[in-house]
């Protein structure tokens, strides 16, 4: 290499060193910045020129100084498949948690009460229905049937109350599943056109960090709605030519695959609110509209089973859906294996309907007192009906032949009782001697008397176990469901957040700023710019010595 070879060699260790110092203040800057990866530059010797057939094998080869090979970023693939996965894990655990949150402040209030009634509102009613019936056994059931009257509609007036709550939660949670479907929608059209603006630039030449930051930064929010894998592979777009193409799809456990991302065609969900809240996933388009040619392959156009999604969108349609006890055998064979031990929303409004409905089919049977003949005695009947209007206990419509019975919901005082037809009976045989309490005896001692709560004499279809206990058990047994349910989600979602926590500390360790790092790089690659322009100085002092120094 000649003397002005030199000089080359000189330059481009300046502007290698220029462009490392351009990397390192661009990291610098961006230390703050969501979702930025740290860059670095690449650089590699120049390799000398060949020989030719004059070269001499006495002359040494040198090499031609540094060549800037391209600025990558500093990533672990790795990682980003393992945070992304913890990251369902906690969209999933949480979402689930605030759904069990939302039900016990409506579940509290019936459980705990205010500060005057510790036993819980609904309980509290019970009691005292118990204690006027006592009372009337001793004092007289004429004096005490409006009390027992009043404080029973008291206790419907709460049912149905608890039951609207309930509803009107179905509701909030309806809004905010079809929310969370928009914002996958926003992520996936956005990743899709991030794909398209990564490839024209991979055309180009340009490596499109920003670009690819961006994207990377989507798919950690797409990871908390849905449980994705992420596979970047090359694609040829002509001859010689490849880019990258990247693709996100859903796979379950049960092996199905759902592809959300190929390249530069995505898709969009939609979730049916009539149907048991089921997502679907529309065709692969592109920007355009063109539809993939290997959309079915991929498993587009498709709707999803209850267990091909995971993560916080699974976790609300659960919410919605799971019954628990009170699901069905096609539940169980079709859509969950484990529906029976999973408890959203309708498992807790089911619950009180149980509930509802056992307390007054047994206060109603108690109130049915017969003659010799088989008549009902005046003033026996229902007590409780499925609304304020009728004393039935049971409808059937006219032309669907379908039946409604007590629930929390519809729970009334009947017609009958209200307008003093019907009265608690005293008595258990019109034929009873005057001041007989047998049948009032038998009301007191339902209170404590153990019955079975079929879920199926709510649900036609539920396959699941009766309980067995008092009104009480029952009500301790819907709110100690629940507590459980908090305490375990509790207990998974913090081990989940440390797990999600430490792996994104470690990913952060390799692609994040340290500003540590950063300034070391500064002043590396400002003492290689000093050095090689000290470099170019020598160059020039030796130039003019050989031309002008020369005698």
């Amino acid at each position: 290499m000649g003397t002005f070879g030199s000089f080359t060699t000189v330059r481009l260790g300046i502007y290698s060193a220029q462009k490392g110092l351009d990397v390192t203040g661009n990291n610098i800057t961006n230390i703050n910045t969501e979702g930025y990866t740290r860059q670095r530059l690449n650089q590699v010797s120049l390799i000398p020129s060949v020989n030719d057939r004059y070269y001499s094998s006495y002359n040494t080869r040198i090499g031609q100084g540094a060549v800037v090979a391209g600025i990558t970023q500093v990533r672990d693939p790795g990682l980003d498949i393992s945070y992304r996965k913890a990251n369902s894990d906690v969209g999933s655990a949480n979402a689930k948690l605030d759904g069990l949150n939302q039900i016990a402040t409506i579940l509290d209030e019936v459980g705990k009460g205010s500060l005057d009634q510790d036993d819980g509102v609904i309980l509290s009613q019970l009691n005292d229905i118990r204690d006027l019936i006592s009372q009337a056994i001793t004092n007289g059931v004429d004096t005490y049937d409006p009390l027992i009257r009043e404080s029973a509609d008291a206790l419907c007036t709460f049912f149905n109350s608890y039951a609207d709550k309930l509803t009107e939660l179905q509701k909030t949670y309806e809004d905010k599943l079809n929310q969370q479907v928009t914002e996958v929608n926003d992520i996936l059209t956005q990743i899709r056109d991030l794909n398209e603006s990564i490839r024209n630039a991979d055309l180009r030449g340009d490596p499109a960090l920003e670009l690819r930051d961006n994207r990377n930064n989507l798919l950690d929010k797409l990871s908390g709605y849905v449980k994705i894998d992420v596979k970047y592979t090359m694609e040829e777009v002509g001859p010689d030519t490849e880019v990258e193409k990247m693709t996100v799809s859903i796979v379950s456990n049960e092996g199905h695959t759902h592809t959300l991302v190929d390249g530069v065609y995505g898709t969009q969900l939609s979730c049916d609110n009539n149907n048991n809240y089921t997502i679907s996933i529309s065709d692969l388009t592109d920007a355009n509209g063109v539809v993939h040619p290997d959309n079915a392959a991929l498993g587009a156009g498709t709707d999803m089973v209850d267990n091909d999604l995971y993560g916080s969108i699974q976790s609300i349609r659960e919410i919605l859906t799971e019954k628990g006890e009170f699901s069905s055998q096609n539940d169980v064979d079709n859509v969950d294996p484990d529906a029976l031990v999973k408890r959203g929303i309708p498992y807790y409004q089911k619950a009180l309907d149980s509930l509802a409905y056992e307390f007054a089919t047994a206060m109603n049977e108690l109130n049915h007192v017969y003659d010799s003949n088989g008549n009902l005695v005046a003033g026996a009947g229902n007590l409780f009906s499925i609304g304020s209007n009728t004393n039935d206990a049971v409808a059937t419509d006219p032309v669907t032949g379908a039946k409604t019975q007590i629930t929390a919901s519809n729970i009334s005082v009947s017609y009958g009782w209200a307008n003093q037809t019907v009265s608690i009976q005293a008595a258990s045989s019109p034929d009873a001697p005057s001041g007989d309490t047998s049948r009032l005896a038998e009301f007191l001692d339902l209170f404590s008397k153990k019955l079975d709560f079929v879920p199926s004499h709510v649900d036609g279809d539920a396959i699941g176990d009766a309980y067995h206990g008092t009104f009480e058990d029952m009500l301790l047994k819907i709110q100690s469901t629940l507590a459980e349910d908090q305490m375990s989600t509790d207990a998974v979602l913090n081990n989940y957040t440390i797990t999600a926590d430490n792996i994104y500390t470690d990913r952060d360790g390799v692609s994040g700023v340290d500003l540590n790092d950063e300034a070391t790089g500064l002043m590396t690659y400002q003492k290689a710019y000093t050095a090689a322009c000290r470099l170019m100085n020598v160059l020039n002092e030796a130039l003019d010595s050989l031309i002008n120094g020369t005698v």
